[in-house]
């Protein structure tokens, strides 16, 4: 079962080098290069995408929710931040859910739940691994692991325990 991505917008955005300019000249057209960017992300990576900004501030935004371009994209309630829309949106989805915000508020609250984070960053570099490959057919990964020749290994066996297997195991596949 592929994971389900909820994204902290405007936080996916201010932490993004190539995003956040884009932000600083115009709010409306950095949300518009974010999903414009995560379309082309989603055509290599085909999992379901909820992308959530803040609608606090916003008097003509009530819970509003649209889809574009394969990506769902959901304003929080008028007196509701984006970060407890997420906490309870995550906590609905389950245990596939990843959430992608550099928040640590967010982060601590979701390690209840089955549900885990990545950093803005981190999920923004693979970004661009996934749209390197989308355009040069090959992962950057693959290209840095192609010099490497993994020699016999030693010593006693140690197996991580069955969470982050599986939260690693979701990373390798974002």
């Amino acid at each position: 079962m592929p994971p389900t991505l909820i994204i902290d917008g405007y936080n996916l955005i201010r932490n993004s080098p190539t995003l956040s300019p884009i932000d600083r000249q115009d709010i409306e057209e950095g949300r518009e290069a974010l999903i414009s960017r995560l379309s082309e992300y989603r055509k290599v990576r085909h999992f379901p995408i909820t992308v959530v900004f803040d609608g606090t501030g916003f008097y003509h935004l009530s819970a509003t929710a649209e889809n574009r371009m394969g990506i769902r994209i959901l304003y929080s309630h008028k007196g509701q931040t984006a970060d407890d829309f997420i906490v309870s949106l995550a906590s609905q989805k389950g245990r596939e859910t990843v959430v992608v915000t550099s928040d640590r508020g967010i982060c601590d609250r979701l390690k209840k739940t089955d549900c885990f984070c990545i950093s803005s960053e981190a999920f923004d570099a693979k970004i661009d691994n996934a749209l390197y490959e989308l355009y040069k057919g090959q992962s950057m990964e693959d290209e840095e692991e192609m010099d490497i020749h993994p020699g016999r290994k030693k010593g006693a066996s140690r197996k991580l325990p069955k969470k982050v297997r599986r939260q690693r195991d979701i990373l390798r596949r974002l």
